[in-house]
C-alpha cells in the first residue's frame, strides 16, 4: 500500500511504500469500520490527513475501498453517507496517522514530523475544549496592508473567481496553488522555474521568487497582470495567492479544491483580510505581492 501526506501545496507531497506486515496491522486497525473517500477533505493550508492506496486487488477486504483518507478536516457541509458501519473516532484516526507516520519517517522530514505532533496535539485539545479560541490558531495580524505600486504602463487585469474549473475532478489533482494563481491549467503540478529552465529546491522568500521571475512573475508592474501574491512555509513549502476582479484573493492548496477563504473559513476579501494578515497555517512568511503577465504559462 502506498501512503501519500497531504500537507504541501507547491510541492509533491511526501509518499512512501508500506511494508507487508504494517499493510496487515493497518487492515486490522480498519476492519469493519466506515472509511472516508479520499476526495473528502476541507482545502486548508497545512495537513490534510494521509491517502491510503492500495497497489494491487488481493489487499484489501470486499467491504474496504481501495483509496480512503485518515486524518484532516471534512469540509463543513460534508454529510456522511448511510452506512451500518462504524467510523474511527477522533483519538482512533490520531492513533492510525501517528502509526503511519512512524512507518514514513524515512520520507517525510523532522521538522514536518514535529508540526504534524504539534498540530494533531492542538486538535485534540480543541476536541476536548468544545470551544477552540481563534487565538489558539491565528496567526500574527499584520497593522496594514502593503500598498501596490504600478507604474503608468501597468494595466491589472485581475478576472472573475472561477473555481468550478479548477475543482473539476479531472483538474484539481493536478495542477497546484502556482498554476492557480497564475492562472494556467498545466496538468503537471507545476514548479516555479521549471518552464524557464531555471527550477528551485529551496523553500524561502529569495529563491522562489527569483524563480517564479524567470517564469515571468515580476515584482513590478507592467502591461496586462495579475495581482498575486507570495508566502513561505520556513524550509518545507511555498504557496500562492491571487486576486480576482470580486475583490477578494482566492488560491489553491496543492491538489484541494480552489477557495476564496483562509485557514479560518474566512472570506479572503481583500480589505481586512489579505494574503498578508489572513490564517495561513505553517506558512507564516508573508513575501510579498508580486504581478503575474496575462497569457503566463507554467509547467
Amino acid at each position: 500500500m502506498i501512503i501519500t501526506l497531504d500537507i504541501f501545496s507547491g510541492r509533491q507531497n511526501p509518499l512512501w511504500l508500506l511494508a507487508p506486515k504494517d499493510t496487515n496491522r493497518l487492515l486490522e486497525r480498519f476492519s469493519g469500520r466506515f472509511l472516508t473517500e479520499a476526495e473528502t477533505v476541507e482545502s486548508v493550508l497545512g495537513y490534510r490527513g494521509l491517502v491510503v492506496f492500495a497497489t494491487s486487488d488481493d489487499q484489501l477486504p470486499e467491504d474496504m475501498p481501495t483509496t480512503f483518507r485518515v486524518g484532516g478536516l471534512l469540509p463543513a457541509d460534508y454529510v456522511a453517507p448511510e452506512s451500518t458501519l462504524r467510523a474511527l473516532t477522533a483519538d482512533e484516526s490520531d492513533d492510525v496517522v501517528r502509526f503511519l507516520l512512524s512507518t514514513g519517517q524515512h520520507a517525510v522530514a523532522e521538522e514536518i514530523i514535529a508540526y504534524l505532533e504539534d498540530t494533531i496535539e492542538m486538535r485534540r485539545r480543541s476536541l476536548e475544549s468544545e470551544a477552540p479560541t481563534e487565538s489558539a490558531v491565528e496567526e500574527k495580524i499584520w497593522k496594514e496592508e502593503a500598498k501596490l505600486v504600478a507604474k503608468a504602463v501597468c494595466v491589472i487585469q485581475n478576472t472573475p473567481y472561477n473555481p468550478g474549473f479548477w475543482n473539476a475532478p479531472d483538474v484539481m489533482p493536478k495542477n497546484n496553488c502556482y498554476n492557480y494563481s497564475m492562472n494556467y491549467r498545466s496538468d503537471t503540478f507545476a514548479q516555479p522555474g521549471r518552464i524557464s529552465g531555471h527550477p528551485n529546491s529551496i523553500m524561502d522568500c529569495t529563491h522562489v521568487a527569483a524563480a517564479a521571475n524567470w517564469d515571468g512573475c515580476k515584482a513590478v508592474c507592467s502591461g496586462s497582470n495579475k495581482n498575486v501574491a507570495l508566502v513561505i512555509w520556513p524550509g518545507q513549502d511555498y504557496h500562492w495567492y491571487r486576486k480576482h476582479s470580486n475583490g477578494f484573493w482566492g488560491h489553491k492548496p496543492g491538489g484541494t479544491a480552489a477557495r476564496n477563504t483562509d485557514s479560518l473559513g474566512r472570506i479572503i476579501n481583500g480589505t481586512t483580510l489579505t494574503p498578508q494578515n489572513c490564517a495561513r497555517g505553517p506558512y507564516t512568511v508573508f513575501c510579498g505581492y508580486r504581478y503575474s503577465p496575462t497569457g503566463m504559462r507554467v509547467r
